[in-house]
């Protein structure tokens, strides 16, 4: 009998942890459920909706869309995941995994009060995480969200349209629809209704942001070390106004929503610390 409980033992304490852990992450439910729903957004806002399309109007000889369709971007779609979401979790991951010497050794009192059974660095890692994830989703949805409400056109639009010559001589009009673009990929032809705001611009201004405040926050390393996170936010902007993907005002509005963003989910994360009780709770007689 003893030896059968000595091996239940392990089993017992493993089956502890896991429930523990298991009520831990309970705690967090509504911040899965918002990184979720907003991930799902994103992706049918990208995937399945298109920008309103039955009003709209251009003119040929308007310069601020008459710019040559850049096929091959200097930083595509995945290249901006990889630098925004991929390269500001392996930056925290790391930190809270192999440099742990560099965290302020005050951090815990920063962040939300820590259940018991659960340890400071491994609250502290899924905290800064989540908050990351949460900035990045909400950031996609709002994005997604405006692009398809605002329809602006690109820099590019005209030479995406591929604009029929037949249509435009035998109207007398100056102002043409959607009806006289000979593009038959809908995908190129819809994208150039998307420019405001830059979706490339606020995912990494969100991401690098915030990984640029938490290294400030809550590492000891020197500003230098980390101030390649705004000059990569910087030259990721830059780059779509070179290939022509958007005006200089649609990278300016999607690096404030980016910073809001980041505002309102770092307040939420780190500056709501719930307050200990000054006087010990009311003993019942």
């Amino acid at each position: 009998m003893p030896e059968v409980k000595r091996n239940k033992l392990p089993k017992m304490i493993s089956a502890m942890a896991d429930e523990k852990h298991r009520e831990y992450f309970r705690l967090f439910y509504f911040q899965y459920m918002i990184v979720g729903l907003c991930t799902i957004l994103f992706l049918y806002s990208e995937i399945s909706l298109v920008p309103r399309s039955q009003n709209v109007q251009f003119s040929l000889d308007n310069p601020s869309i008459s710019k040559s369709y850049v096929a091959n971007e200097l930083v595509g779609p995945l290249g901006c995941l990889i630098l925004s979401v991929g390269l500001s979790n392996l930056v925290v991951f790391w930190t809270c995994m192999f440099d742990k010497d560099l965290l302020k050794k005050n951090r815990v009192t920063w962040i939300r009060e820590r259940p018991d059974g659960i340890s400071k660095d491994f609250h502290f890692m899924h905290t800064s995480l989540l908050c990351l994830m949460l900035i990045v989703s909400i950031n996609a949805a709002l994005t997604g969200a405006l692009k398809l409400i605002i329809g602006n056109l690109r820099p590019d639009f005209v030479d995406r349209c591929i604009p029929d010559l037949q249509k435009i001589s035998d109207s007398d009009s100056l102002v043409f629809g959607l009806d006289i673009c000979k593009q038959t990929n809908k995908w190129v032809l819809y994208e150039g209704l998307k420019s405001t705001p830059s979706g490339h611009s606020s995912f990494i201004v969100s991401s690098m942001g915030f990984t640029y405040l938490w290294q400030r926050a809550f590492t000891t390393r020197s500003t230098r070390s980390y101030i390649w996170c705004p000059l990569l936010a910087l030259v990721v902007m830059v780059s779509r106004v070179v290939d022509h993907r958007h005006h200089w005002y649609d990278v300016v509005s999607g690096a404030v929503l980016a910073f809001l963003v980041i505002y309102g989910c770092w307040k939420w994360t780190f500056a709501n610390v719930p307050k200990r009780d000054i006087l010990p709770s009311p003993v019942s007689v």
